[in-house]
């Protein structure tokens, strides 16, 4: 059974915020037309947790009205920043949004061309445990879902994209 938190409280100055920006975080239009935050594309965070016996369990964050896609279940991600590789780039935006990390194995990373030259990439990592998320910025709840739990979801579209394409072959914890 999925465990969701919802946000109870800002957790940031809106105004120190602002500050932190960097040049590339911005809305884009890629060549097809499509709008985009981030120009120099974006990177997000899926977590996978494998008890022992279970499902696994994914961690996705519910999206707030703020952002692109609203009031929809994604991963914590957004704009890269210049000289940044797509897992700094996906952790930075992850710890933003949903508080500090545990220490992870990355397991891959996929990129998603929305067919403009825009990308995004999945950077997808394992963890010893269903850590514990906040609602940080962009970030109304966070949730620990089994791929089957995702299927009732109202999922942001390309991660929806994603999860179609690349799950089957994450959802199986890998050798280590």
């Amino acid at each position: 059974m999925a465990r969701v938190v919802k946000k109870s409280k800002t957790l940031f100055n809106a105004s120190e915020d602002l500050k932190e920006r960097a040049a590339t975080d911005r809305w884009t239009i890629c060549s097809k037309g499509h709008i985009h935050w981030g120009a120099l594309g974006g990177a997000g965070f899926l977590f996978r947790y494998a008890p022992k016996t279970g499902e696994p369990v994914y961690l996705l964050q519910f999206r707030s009205g703020s952002v692109d896609e609203p009031r929809t279940w994604g991963i914590p991600g957004g704009a890269m920043r210049e000289g940044e590789s797509p897992e700094a780039a996906a952790r930075r935006e992850a710890e933003d949004e949903i508080g500090p990390l545990p220490s992870y194995r990355l397991t891959g990373i996929d990129s998603q061309d929305c067919g403009g030259g825009w990308i995004f990439y999945v950077v997808t990592a394992d963890v010893d445990s269903s850590f514990p998320s906040f609602c940080v910025r962009e970030t109304e709840a966070t949730g620990w879902f089994t791929r089957r739990e995702m299927e009732n979801l109202t999922l942001h579209s390309q991660f929806r994209k994603w999860v179609d394409e690349y799950m089957e072959e994450f959802r199986h914890p890998r050798v280590r």
